[in-house]
């Protein structure tokens, strides 16, 4: 994956956390924590390319694109904006 594809899959990860915590309950706190795992790693990749990623399991990340056009149809936008990708644009 290029930087961009990697921030913008930690935008998504982010959104569809926000997502599940302001508006409707879509995730387990197993599935929370994966997709955290998933989106801890990326960063990670970010400054060390050769780490592997974590991805989630097929059945998250349908959940995952299912939340992301949720929250596109409803204009949703987080309380909080993602400070990891505040962060990296400092950073840059």
């Amino acid at each position: 994956m290029s930087k961009k594809q990697i921030e913008e899959r930690i935008a998504l990860l982010y959104l569809a956390l926000q997502y599940c915590s302001q508006k409707t309950k879509t995730f387990t706190a197993g599935e929370r924590i994966c997709i955290n795992q998933e989106r801890f790693q990326w960063m990670h990749i970010l400054d060390h390319t050769t780490a592997l990623p974590r991805p989630v399991s097929k059945e998250i990340d349908n959940k995952l694109q299912e939340v992301a056009r949720r929250a596109n149809q409803n204009n949703f936008k987080p309380y909080y904006g993602d400070p990891f990708k505040e962060e990296i644009l400092l950073q840059n």
